[in-house]
């Protein structure tokens, strides 16, 4: 296995999983995060609860088919697909002229916008980078080569996972 896809793989399975556990961590946290969703145009009654129910399990889901190398192809594709979903919710909401609260990682009081928007294409483009990957790199990396990739995958997870605050004091410097 290549160590650029291991490498993918890890930001994007380390984001979903900080993602899932920020929204099931607590009671307080899930209807936190199911609030929010009320405040989205399309998602009202037994929709944000379908939502709010779904979003957690999906990121779940994605956790797990990136983390086994049988559907690691899966998995990427996947959150191709999910990331197209939420990238177009938060474009949609803005379009709307909504503001609603950003609680993709747990209790942040950033409301969504382009700094979301920037944020998902680069978990855009590291999801079609694993496509690619995952169907034509047939290589295989040392064991340096894996903990280099993994250790690097997870300090970029870790800036993304922060990517609003970082944003935020990104503004208050300028």
């Amino acid at each position: 296995m290549a160590a650029g896809e291991i490498a993918l793989r890890t930001v994007l399975a380390v984001v979903f999983a900080v993602a899932f556990v920020s929204k099931v961590r607590s009671r307080a946290a899930f209807d936190g995060f199911a609030r929010t969703l009320g405040g989205l145009g399309l998602l009202r009654g037994r929709r944000r609860t379908a939502a709010a129910i779904a979003v957690p399990v999906v990121e779940a889901g994605l956790v797990a088919l990136l983390g086994i190398p049988g559907t690691a192809l899966a998995g990427f594709a996947a959150a191709l697909t999910v990331l197209a979903v939420f990238t177009g919710a938060v474009g949609r909401e803005l379009a709307a002229g909504r503001t609603v609260r950003c609680r993709c990682f747990g209790s942040g009081a950033e409301r969504i916008g382009t700094t979301q928007i920037v944020r998902n294409l680069v978990l855009l483009g590291c999801a079609a980078a694993g496509v690619v990957l995952a169907t034509t790199n047939r290589g295989s990396a040392s064991t340096w080569a894996l903990v280099l990739a993994v250790g690097g995958a997870s300090l970029a997870a870790a800036f993304i996972v922060r990517w609003d605050d970082l944003a935020t004091l990104a503004r208050a410097s300028w």
